[in-house]
């Protein structure tokens, strides 16, 4: 089932750890966990509370994600969205993936 993501202006910034800027320079795997195939997605910056990613184009995401990194999968949500850019943030996982 989709749910309506609030964009990204719409939030106040709650961030609760502070990030790192990668640049670009690296790709995620995003599971949309809804029977479509992982989503490659470039990594804009990460804390260990969540990360920003850069979808292909605007595809549309369920809340509950996974990100998968090599073989490890971590529970997420997309916490905002403005355009082809996502906020996502850990479930139950934090500090775990850094």
């Amino acid at each position: 089932m989709l749910h309506r993501i609030p964009h990204a202006a719409e939030l106040d910034d709650r961030r609760d750890a502070p990030r790192v800027d990668v640049e670009g320079r690296y790709s995620m795997r995003l599971d949309p966990c809804d029977g479509r195939e992982p989503i490659i997605c470039v990594l804009l910056d990460y804390s260990v509370t969540g990360m920003r990613l850069e979808l292909p184009d605007s595809k549309m995401l369920p809340e509950r994600v996974q990100i998968l990194i090599g073989e490890l999968s971590h529970n997420a949500r997309v916490a905002w969205r403005k355009g082809n850019v996502v906020g996502i943030d850990f479930i139950d996982e934090h500090h775990s993936i850094i």
